[in-house]
């Protein structure tokens, strides 16, 4: 690995601990939210559709966490965060 590409790792690495840091010192508790669900929402984009084998579903891939971290917050934890993946397939700029 050259060195700009490894500066490249380190430098996100810094930047999520930084964030994960900033918000556990106000005591927010970080969560994980499904990656897949029956119906996409929460943001107006169009998403991508896998198939889970399985359980014989078509399942899309999520686009936003806020339905699942609102209702968490309505639920009683009003401190919460997440750092995870969104699949929007919106196009190229």
């Amino acid at each position: 690995m050259n060195s700009r590409t490894r500066d490249i790792f380190r430098t996100r690495a810094k930047m999520i601990q930084y964030i994960r840091r900033f918000f556990d010192d106000r005591d927010f508790i970080e969560v994980e939210t499904p990656m897949m669900n029956m119906v996409a929402g929460g943001a107006n984009a169009r998403p991508f559709i896998t198939h889970h084998n399985h359980l014989n579903l078509d399942l899309s891939m999520r686009i936003a966490p806020e339905l699942y971290l609102k209702m968490l917050v309505v639920g009683g934890l009003d401190r919460v965060y997440e750092i995870g993946k969104q699949f929007r397939n919106e196009g190229m700029d």
